[in-house]
C-alpha cells in the first residue's frame, strides 16, 4: 500500500517531469504556415491540410491522460456547438486508436479527433506541452497558438474552473473575418 507521501513524491516528480518538457514549446509560431499532415482519424478516414483548405480550423493537442486537457474538454464543446456552422474542429493526439476510442466510449469530445499524430505532434512540430490550442486560417496560417485555457476561481464554489469558450471568441472572430 502506498502512503500518501510516497503519492506526494510520485505527483511531484510527475509535475517537474512535466514542467521540464513543457520548457521546449514547439518550434512553430503565429504567422507560420502548419505543416502538412496526412493522418487518419478515429474513425479511420483520411485527413490532411489540403483537405482542410478554405476552412477556418480550431485544433486541440491532447492525449487521454492529460488531466488539463481532460478539465478543458467540456469549454471546448461549448465553443465547437457555438461555432459548429462556421469553424472546423480538430483534436489531434499522439495515441493509438483504441486508446482514444476506450477514452471516447467514457467522456464526451465533440471534435474530429485524428490519432497517432505523433509525426505531426512531435516530430515536426516538436510539441511538448499539451493541452495547446491553435487557429489555422483559410490558407492553412497559424493565427492563435497557445497552452490550454486559463483557469480562474469560481466565486460561488470557490473551485478552480476554465475560463468560459467565449476566451476564444475575438482569435476565432478574426480567423473568419479574413
Amino acid at each position: 500500500i502506498m502512503t500518501i507521501s510516497k503519492k506526494f513524491i510520485i505527483v511531484g516528480l510527475l509535475y517537474f517531469t512535466i514542467s521540464a518538457y513543457s520548457q521546449e514549446r514547439t518550434n512553430y509560431n503565429i504567422g507560420d504556415k502548419f505543416p502538412d499532415f496526412e493522418l487518419k482519424t478515429v474513425d479511420g478516414k483520411n485527413i490532411t491540410l489540403e483537405s482542410l483548405k478554405d476552412k477556418v480550423v480550431f485544433i486541440n493537442f491532447w492525449f487521454t491522460a492529460c488531466v488539463p486537457c481532460i478539465e478543458e474538454m467540456p469549454t471546448l464543446n461549448d465553443l465547437q456547438e457555438a461555432y459548429k456552422d462556421k469553424v472546423e474542429f480538430l483534436s489531434v493526439t499522439f495515441d493509438k486508436v483504441d486508446k482514444v476510442q476506450k477514452f471516447l466510449s467514457k467522456r464526451e469530445f465533440n471534435f474530429k479527433h485524428i490519432v497517432d499524430a505523433k509525426s505531426l505532434l512531435i516530430d515536426k512540430m516538436k510539441n511538448q506541452e499539451y493541452p495547446k490550442n491553435l487557429i489555422i486560417d483559410r490558407n492553412g496560417i497559424i493565427t492563435y497558438f497557445r497552452g490550454g485555457l486559463p483557469f480562474t476561481k469560481d466565486k460561488k464554489t470557490g473551485k478552480m474552473v476554465p475560463f468560459p469558450y467565449t476566451f476564444f471568441k475575438e482569435p476565432i472572430e478574426n480567423a473568419l473575418a479574413k
